[in-house]
């Protein structure tokens, strides 16, 4: 995470990648090739609301802090307050939320797209603000907000694709601002690239790039 030095973790902008480049796989002769890229296939959390109380700043993610403090039952966190339980999912049949949280810790991933669909309740849920808060061991802290917004262009009002990207390690939480009464709803997260230490013995790199998520995305919003 800090290969070159923590002055960019500090700013902000090294580890959010604001400057909005990412990297390209090469192909014969150096030149860049988005075709020659892995397909992004999305980590998918569900995010449940059993009350009608409204929730703010409610965390996911977050794996160091939750995995050692959290409530979880079948795999799924569950957290609960004066007159609410939210539990937080996995959409992927066989993968738990409990072992994406782990997965988070060991092989760390950037973000291309983060794609929120409303299952059931309040559309609007999908546009409350978003705040991306990360730290290390050291107590440096960087914090990002996002602001989701439906595209004037887009067909569908329960979905919104934000295009920013970003990363995910076991410091990260996505602090959603409100997490709306008796809501359900999904985050997909579709990596742009992931660190795996496993692929280094097979002689492999460690890290793995994926073409843009977004194209995927595209035809979601104006079906």
């Amino acid at each position: 995470m800090n290969a070159i030095g923590f002055d960019y973790f500090a700013g902000g902008d090294q580890f959010f990648d604001a400057d909005g480049e990412g990297a390209v796989a090469p192909q014969a002769g150096g030149v860049p090739s988005m075709a020659a890229m892995r397909t992004s296939q999305p980590y998918i959390i569900t995010v449940s609301n059993a009350s009608s109380t409204a929730v703010s700043n409610f965390d996911v993610l977050g794996a160091y802090q939750y995995l050692g403090g959290g409530t979880f039952s079948s795999g799924n966190q569950v957290v609960t307050g004066a007159g609410y339980q939210i539990t937080i999912s996995s959409a992927i049949s066989n993968v738990t939320y409990q072992e994406f949280l782990y997965q988070s810790m060991n092989s760390p991933f950037s973000v291309g797209l983060t794609y929120i669909e409303s299952v059931s309740g309040s559309t609007t849920q999908v546009s409350q603000t978003l705040t991306l808060n990360t730290r290390d061991a050291n107590g440096n802290q960087a914090l990002k907000t996002l602001v989701p917004t439906i595209d004037p262009y887009q067909q569908q009002s329960g979905i919104v694709a934000l295009n920013q990207l970003y990363d995910i390690d076991g410091f990260t939480k996505i602090t959603i601002s409100s997490v709306l009464g008796s809501v359900v709803f999904r985050m997909h997260f579709y990596p742009r690239a992931n660190l795996n230490v496993a692929r280094g013995l097979r002689g492999n790199q460690v890290a793995a790039d994926f073409g843009s998520p977004m194209k995927q995305v595209t035809p979601l919003l104006t079906k």
